[in-house]
Parts: structure tokens; C-alpha cells; sequence
């Protein structure tokens, strides 16, 4: 498949301002819509399904970006791919369902964003997926409020995985688990000892066996 950094069902690169709503990308042998060094991208009401890679792929230093409502399932990779360096992004009431990786992956310094009221369902890794990262490099400051994080991964995964560096994150007010409690039991939020003041706050936790492990 075509890699989404350099090429994509839709693609932008080093834009200003951009808007793309309304369109339908599927089956394409690569990402669904990539968007790389461009600044104010909005991205509504699209769906990408079946494509081999990633749905919807900002990155590459694209900063405030805007992500609203768009169905992203089916597709080879994740549903949603924070690569590099985004920041101050919206990512709202987004289904990011039934994808061969993770729901959402976030990670090299995508700071400041929030996801707000996305449906992130049976993907076949983690809902929420924290890269492994250096301090430096790490998914600092971002904020995951009202969203349904259900019926992700296999026994290796968990609804939330956070590996490596990563501080000041907020989950308030999701709903987090399985609709029915898994086989052997997996916690909701599963991180390494280098995520600092995590701050989970009125979460509803569904068929966990425990609302956090850290090791």
C-alpha cells in the first residue's frame, strides 16, 4: 500500500485553511484522507471504510486541526492516526469502529488536543492507543472527555494503552470496558510507570477487572 505520509485517497499537503466534508473514501490502497504540514484543516461528515491503511491521518506538524463526525471503520490500520507533532486539534463525535489496528493512536509530540463524544468501538487492538515515546517526544496535555470506548483489542490490548513518556492527560467522563466482561478480565486503562498526573475523573468503567493497572 501507498504510505499516507506521501500519498492518500484524499490528500493534503502544506496547505493553509483547507475544508474537505462530505466525501466517501474506500477501498483505496493506502489511507483513507491524509492530511501532512498543513495548518486549519477541517475534516466533516466523511467517511472512510476498506481502505488498506490508516482512515484519517493528520500529521506531520499539521496543527489545529478540526475533525467532526466523520465514520472511519473497516480499515486496514487505525481509525484514527495522530502522527507527528499535531496540536491543539478537535477531534469530535467521530465513529471509529470495527478498524484491523487501533481505534485512535496518539503519540510523537501531539500535544493539546481533545477528543470529545467519538464512538471508538471493536477495533481489533486498543481503543485509545499511546505510542511508546521519550518525555521529549510525548503526547502531553491531551484531553479525552464524553467519549465510548468499548469492546476494543484481545487479551494483549486494553481499551486505553499508554506506553512510554506521557503527562498531564485528562479522561473525564467516558465510558469505558466491554459490553460483556472478556475472558481471564482486562483492566480499562493499562499504563507503564512514565505516564505522570494522569487524571481520570468520573469515568464510567463497564466489565473491567480493574479500573487501572500500571506496570
Amino acid at each position: 500500500s501507498v504510505g499516507g505520509c506521501r500519498a492518500a485517497g484524499i490528500y493534503r499537503f502544506e496547505g493553509e485553511d483547507i475544508t474537505v466534508r462530505n466525501c466517501v473514501v474506500s477501498d483505496y490502497d493506502g489511507d483513507g484522507i491524509s492530511v501532512q504540514v498543513s495548518q486549519r484543516v477541517t475534516v466533516e461528515d466523511c467517511v472512510c471504510h476498506d481502505n488498506a491503511a490508516i482512515g484519517i491521518h493528520p500529521g506531520s506538524g499539521s496543527q489545529d486541526p478540526a475533525v467532526r463526525r466523520n465514520r472511519s471503520y473497516g480499515n486496514g490500520t487505525d481509525g484514527l492516526f495522530v502522527c507527528w507533532r499535531v496540536k491543539r486539534g478537535v477531534f469530535e463525535a467521530n465513529a471509529l469502529n470495527d478498524n484491523d489496528r487501533h481505534g485512535i493512536s496518539i503519540g510523537h509530540k501531539d500535544t493539546d488536543n481533545r477528543f470529545i463524544e467519538n464512538e471508538v468501538t471493536g477495533n481489533a487492538r486498543s481503543g485509545v492507543m499511546f505510542r511508546s515515546e521519550s518525555e521529549a517526544m510525548g503526547a502531553h496535555r491531551n484531553v479525552f472527555e464524553r467519549n465510548r470506548i468499548l469492546d476494543n483489542g484481545g487479551a494483549d490490548d486494553a481499551p486505553i494503552l499508554m506506553r512510554g513518556h506521557h503527562h498531564d492527560v485528562v479522561f473525564r467522563g467516558n465510558t469505558i470496558g466491554y459490553v460483556s466482561a472478556p475472558d481471564g478480565g482486562r483492566a480499562g486503562v493499562h499504563h507503564g510507570e512514565h505516564v505522570l498526573r494522569l487524571n481520570l475523573a468520573d469515568n464510567e468503567f463497564v466489565n473491567v477487572s480493574e479500573e487501572v493497572v500500571v506496570e
